[in-house]
């Protein structure tokens, strides 16, 4: 989507056209006044918003589980870091499916923490915004 005003989609077009040639696919493009154009851009990047995918099964309640929310897929090896405990460091856990919790997108995971020496797997239900892929040093 291009926005902005005339001459600045003008630009824009120009430039994509420039770099992309005849592959460039169609364009939209604001139009109206600055509050119409604010608008319209609005509700074009809430469509870009991340969305569950591939339907893997169900809760005991209905509730659909999927393999991939955004980044995050079922098999991945994810950092937790819950924001009430900053301080704390990250844990590993494995996604086991993804889903609408009642709190917006959650993860089912696996999480390997260390207890009295040893290390444990329990099962969590973690919001994906405590979720991060793991860094080198993290997954080491």
């Amino acid at each position: 989507m291009l926005a902005g005003g005339a001459e600045y989609r003008r630009v824009m077009r120009a430039a994509l056209a420039r770099r992309y040639g005849p592959q460039l696919p169609p364009l939209q493009e604001t139009t109206g006044g600055i509050g119409m154009r604010r608008s319209q851009l609005g509700a074009f990047l809430d469509g870009l918003k991340p969305a569950f995918r591939g339907q893997i099964g169900q809760q005991a309640n209905g509730t659909p589980l999927y393999r991939r929310y955004d980044w995050i897929e079922a098999g991945t090896i994810i950092g937790v870091t819950y924001r009430a405990t900053p301080y704390r460091p990250a844990l590993k856990a494995r996604v086991l499916a993804l889903f609408e919790g009642p709190n917006g997108p959650t993860a089912d995971v696996e999480v390997e923490e260390i207890v009295r020496g040893r290390p444990k797997i329990s099962a969590h239900w973690v919001g994906v915004k405590n979720l991060h892929p793991l860094s080198l040093q993290e997954a080491a």
